[in-house]
């Protein structure tokens, strides 16, 4: 027996919402997925300062630069060097100790790869300099080690190194600048958990108070 067309005609559109329902409830159980990796990665992050002699592909490290490519940006004037070398990364290594002498970091001599991350001043306004570079080449580094955390690597974070000697070895022009180094290779630490302070220490609601 043929259905009325107007309910037919109602049964089709309420046909399309649970349709609509189903897809809804799909995306967002996915996202919620993706976001239960992400706090995993956030919070399984360390520094890794000791790594093994196996070596990181290319394709593995232009995942890091595509990632930290996608950061927060307002000029893109970062610039990132991806350093093998052994004499290279040496040099990186090189620090100024607090007494005058010179010291070094060992981890990142010995990392299969280092990635010099820099930024280009050249033509930057005043609060770009102060601010916006920074704020962004910063974006790009969380992002870095979070898809190496991802992919099985250890990396570490470096900012304590002889300017001079870096822009020397790399050749880099007058105003670009290096701010970090990411030593990375395949983690042979498992990395240390790190005293922080209390969210309640650090946040505030609508104005600061001490």
């Amino acid at each position: 027996m043929p259905l009325h067309p107007s309910l037919e005609e109602g049964l089709g559109a309420l046909f399309m919402v649970f349709l609509c329902a189903l897809c809804v409830f799909g995306v967002q159980k996915e996202r919620k997925g993706e976001e239960m990796e992400l706090q995993e990665a956030i919070m399984g992050r360390r520094s890794i300062r000791k790594y093994t002699d196996q070596k990181v592909s290319d394709a593995q490290i232009e995942a890091m630069l595509k990632a930290g490519y996608w950061a927060p940006r307002v000029n893109e004037r970062w610039r990132f060097i991806v350093v093998r070398d052994a004499e290279t990364r040496k040099i990186l290594s090189r620090r100024d100790s607090p007494k005058g002498k010179v010291a070094t970091q060992p981890h990142v001599a010995n990392a299969p790869v280092d990635i010099v991350v820099c930024i280009d001043f050249r033509g930057a306004s005043e609060r770009d300099r102060a601010l916006y570079a920074m704020q962004e080449a910063s974006g790009a580094i969380e992002n870095m080690l979070l898809t190496a955390h991802e992919q099985g690597l250890g990396a570490c974070w470096n900012c304590s190194f002889d300017d001079e000697k870096v822009k020397e070895v790399l050749g880099l022009p007058e105003e670009v600048t290096p701010i970090a180094i990411i030593s990375l290779g395949y983690p042979a630490e498992a990395g240390k958990g790190i005293r922080r302070k209390t969210l309640e220490q650090i946040i505030h609601w609508e104005r600061f108070k001490d």
